[in-house]
């Protein structure tokens, strides 16, 4: 079996995290603010029951999260409908997500509770991850060091707009 060695991981995941320093969750105190602060904030749409939001420490470029607005930690938490509306965002996501950044693959995840790797463990998110041909490279594996050759807030701008056309193509809006 291969085995995927990744120290650096440990600090970030040894560290407490906002929500549990500040008993704020950092989704829902983004999720109050006026939809003006959405780029600020890395939101790139927001729908009926959730939102799509960059990862602020992401993994590669196109690194977004699902994020529903009820404060829950389990899928079981969610209504059914709640539950279809954010599988249906996550499956629109990824197709934008392939389309618009021209992903050669998707890595899709949740995270439940601290020892599952989640740093915040206390609202559910579902990460998605868009991956490249040769998107790990010398520096992460020797040098502790990953090159993100994006900006954040133009990434948010771009999907923005990407979310924007996509929805308006599409004549029966279900999400």
């Amino acid at each position: 079996m291969d085995q995927l060695y990744a120290p650096w991981r440990h600090k970030h995941l040894a560290q407490k995290n906002e929500s549990q320093v500040t008993d704020e969750c950092p989704f829902c105190s983004k999720f109050k603010e006026n939809i003006e602060n959405d780029i600020k904030n890395l939101i790139i749409k927001r729908y009926e029951t959730c939102a799509v939001m960059l990862n602020i420490k992401p993994y590669g470029m196109g690194h977004v999260m699902v994020i529903p607005y009820d404060h829950v930690k389990s899928l079981s938490d969610l209504t059914p409908d709640q539950r279809q509306n954010l599988m249906e965002v996550v499956t629109e996501s990824m197709s934008i997500l392939e389309d618009h950044l021209q992903a050669d693959g998707m890595n899709m995840g949740l995270n439940k509770g601290k020892v599952s790797g989640g740093s915040i463990d206390n609202h559910l998110h579902i990460h998605i991850v868009s991956r490249f041909i040769g998107d790990s490279g010398f520096l992460v594996t020797c040098a502790d060091t990953k090159i993100l050759s994006f900006d954040m807030k133009k990434m948010c701008i771009d999907l923005q707009a990407a979310f924007h056309n996509n929805l308006s193509k599409k004549s029966n809006d279900t999400i």
